[in-house]
């Protein structure tokens, strides 16, 4: 049985299912190896490459919101604007970010619309979070049951994808066997409370693995209210470390955004404070904040050239690590 919700201004969607999606059938897939995806894009001008094919670790990656616009419930698995947007947004300039060392898997799943976060308390918004974290598990499941074959593991999201991807940490991971194989988990974009995780660490410095990666964008001065983010937790992708020091634009590799041809490097310093990465300005056109000097659509991008070399290097330190 389900329920659907007309929009009276656009063409979208708001569907609330109680079956979880089938991931035998590839087009539940925004990225899957070997079927061609935005996942393999590379920013123009550079020397990147997508390797995927020869990548010795998985990224499961969750993308964030897409369904924008919709009063409640959840987004259709087959809306092909929805899909789009997730095609051309997160899997193109933030999955991308994993082509040079993971195979990407990404999902597509029965999203919660943007507006259930507006109203997250309400029994209904929690049902569709439910539904879509349902669908997030079940995806896991089936890449566990057939791709998987025991490589190293790479849990990532953001936003929605991110609050899914703490769940699935917690479910499958902390303190469960298949902890042995994961390199680090990148929950960007959603906030990570003290305490969330009874044994599972923020990372504390670049090359450290098992452990996680957790930080919300917004620039200096913001007011922003829209958690207590004193009781957050905060690793600097900068530095890679959990504290708050202040670290310089002189080690930023290079961001990316739409309106870009390709890297710009030394965009912004940054710095932890009270659960909130702070950035200045950008030196780049392109990335605008929403209200309250907030980045959070840039959390990936701006820190595109960093991450992309830190998921190198874990991995590296991870398989270096590894029982032959």
């Amino acid at each position: 049985m389900r329920t659907i919700h007309f929009c009276l201004f656009c063409l979208f969607i708001s569907v609330s299912y109680s079956q979880t999606t089938d991931y035998s059938l590839s087009n539940n897939w925004a990225a899957l190896p070997g079927n061609g995806s935005n996942a393999s894009w590379v920013p123009e001008d550079t020397d990147l490459k997508d390797l995927q094919d020869s990548a010795k670790a998985d990224v499961f990656y969750i993308h964030p919101t897409t369904h924008l616009i919709g009063y409640k419930g959840n987004s259709s698995i087959d809306n092909r604007n929805v899909n789009n947007s997730t095609d051309e947004g997160p899997i193109k300039y933030q999955a991308s970010v994993f082509n040079g060392s993971c195979k990407i898997y990404a999902p597509r799943y029965q999203q919660a619309v943007l507006h259930n976060f507006f109203t997250k308390d309400s029994e209904a918004s929690k049902q569709a979070f439910n539904v879509a974290y349902q669908d997030v598990k079940a995806a896991f499941q089936y890449y566990l049951d057939h791709y998987n074959q025991g490589r190293p593991i790479i849990i990532a999201g953001h936003s929605q994808g991110a609050m899914h991807a703490k769940t699935l940490l917690k479910e499958f991971f902390e303190g469960k066997p298949l902890e042995k194989q994961l390199v680090a988990a990148y929950v960007i974009g959603y906030p990570v409370e003290k305490g969330y995780f009874s044994s599972l660490q923020p990372c504390g410095d670049s090359t450290q693995t098992d452990c996680f990666i957790t930080y919300s964008t917004f620039g200096e001065g913001t007011k922003s209210d829209w958690f207590d983010y004193s009781q957050m937790l905060c690793v600097n992708p900068l530095s890679w470390k959990a504290d708050e020091d202040y670290v310089g634009s002189k080690t930023h590799l290079g961001g990316i955004n739409k309106k870009m041809e390709g890297i710009a490097t030394q965009l912004t310093g940054c710095r932890c404070d009270g659960g909130k990465l702070l950035v200045h300005k950008p030196e780049e056109n392109g990335f605008i904040p929403l209200a309250g000097k907030n980045y959070h659509l840039y959390d990936y991008q701006l820190f595109y050239m960093n991450i992309r070399k830190n998921i190198h290097d874990r991995i590296t330190e991870f398989l270096k690590n590894k029982p032959q």
